[in-house]
């Protein structure tokens, strides 16, 4: 050893010490180098973030700069809403996107469908990834249903995506005064939405001519849905239960959905609310003239039958077929104008005077259904002004369509009676008695 050079002595003791280090790392040791990071991704879901954990992902630790900035995500929004005159072509090209990807997006069928029906003021959000590649959308149809599009590898799929709202019912009471001498004032001032108050009046409809029967001192009270999400409210459900006092005379509706899964209003003794006709053709209108076979004409000057109901209204106010049937005539004449004859059965007629234009699809032979628009009101023809003259006939005999008996529609069956009214009992008691009490506190308040 005294003879082993000095220099080969030291390489000896490194390859010692390095054997020894190497013998005290384990092959576990070793393995475990690597950590396991658990990985979450962040899905936008509406206006919240859904976290998803998925499988861990072996991260090498050494492969990581601690110096560099984190990414928070590998995509990149940008928000458009639709204006006026906006389509998709139009916001894809906004968005900086070629005609090609707005084919792509546009050839995935039914459910993109909606996309060409964006509305002023609805949101589509671009997304593109982190080479800057477009890699979906989202269009935002209401709080509560948006619609996905996004890139698998080389292609796209489009899922629809809904958020189930918190529903709680509300009470409201209101009366119709001088103040508010419609049912939409009334119900404007008692704070009720205009979806809210088009559906009183459907509920109603056969029953009372809101155009001629509402006088001061009527009242309407009714139980409907509103709908939250996140402590906020996005919109009204449906009525559920609703009163109407006109010219002191009750009519009650509640819903009801039967044991096929059918759902209507009906009184609270099971029978429907729904006739074969509606009362008014035209919705939120007044009568201007009524039913007169002894009316001086305004034009003419001279006695002249009125047969039937001259609705005032603006131009271009739909106009709805009163019943189920089909249209027998969809012509223009000097005194008519553009007008419309609808036979219902053998047994009614129903006729629509003064167009100003008819709806899509109407002509002679065209199936219409109650409700459905028809036409829109206008001037044309003898007419001093704007407004629908509306005519009832029974076995060709025109008819007061005010005061003429309606044909009712099937009540609840005797089979779903029992149902009927376990389900229906609870709310009808709950609108009575929220009505009640506040009549007791308007009593109250007035002593």
């Amino acid at each position: 050893m005294r003879n082993y050079p000095r220099t080969h002595l030291k390489a000896a003791a490194f390859l010692v010490v390095s054997l020894i280090l190497i013998m005290a790392l384990s092959p576990s040791e070793l393995h475990e180098a690597k950590t396991q990071v658990p990985v979450s991704l962040a899905l936008p879901f509406g206006d919240t973030n859904l976290t998803v954990a998925t499988d861990p992902v072996i991260v090498d630790p050494l492969a990581i700069n601690p110096n560099a900035p984190q990414a928070t995500t590998n995509h990149t929004q940008t928000s458009f809403t639709v204006r006026r005159g906006d389509n998709l072509s139009t916001l894809f090209d906004r968005a900086g996107l070629t005609p090609q990807e707005l084919y792509l997006v546009m050839s995935l069928g039914e459910d993109v469908s909606h996309l060409s029906k964006i509305q002023p003021g609805q949101t589509v959000i671009f997304t593109r990834d982190k080479t800057g590649q477009f890699s979906g959308l989202q269009y935002k149809v209401n709080a509560e249903r948006t619609l996905h599009v996004e890139r698998e590898e080389s292609y796209f799929v489009a899922q629809w995506r809904h958020v189930e709202p918190e529903v709680l019912i509300s009470f409201r009471q209101a009366e119709i005064t001088s103040e508010a001498p419609s049912l939409f004032h009334a119900g404007m001032k008692a704070g009720l939405s205009d979806n809210i108050v088009m559906q009183l009046s459907y509920i109603f409809q056969w029953d009372i001519s809101f155009a001629l029967d509402l006088r001061q001192g009527d009242q309407f009270t009714l139980l409907f849905e509103e709908k939250y999400l996140d402590g906020k409210k996005t919109g009204d459900g449906r009525i559920v239960a609703a009163e109407f006092i006109n010219m002191k005379k009750q009519y009650q509706a509640v819903l009801y959905t039967d044991s096929n899964g059918d759902t209507n209003y009906y009184a609270p003794d099971g029978r429907s609310l729904r006739k074969a006709f509606i009362r008014d053709p035209v919705h939120f209108s007044h009568v201007s003239s009524g039913f007169n076979p002894k009316r001086l004409h305004p034009i003419h000057k001279r006695v002249m039958p009125h047969r039937g109901i001259d609705y005032a209204a603006m131009t271009g106010t739909p106009v709805l077929a009163a019943g189920d049937g089909k249209v027998a005539i969809a012509r223009q004449n000097n005194a008519s104008g553009k007008y419309i004859v609808i036979q219902h059965g053998e047994q009614y007629t129903t006729k629509y005077l003064h167009l100003s234009a008819f709806a899509r699809g109407i002509h002679g032979g065209a199936r219409v259904k109650q409700g459905q628009t028809i036409g829109y009101v206008g001037s044309t023809g003898w007419s001093t002004g704007p407004h629908l003259h509306y005519e009832f006939l029974v076995g060709g005999v025109h008819r007061n369509p005010r005061t003429v008996k309606l044909p009712q529609a099937e009540p609840v069956q005797r089979a779903e009676l029992a149902r009927f009214t376990r389900e229906t009992s609870p709310v009808l008691a709950q609108l009575a008695s929220m009505a009640g009490n506040l009549q007791l506190a308007a009593g109250d308040q007035a002593r």
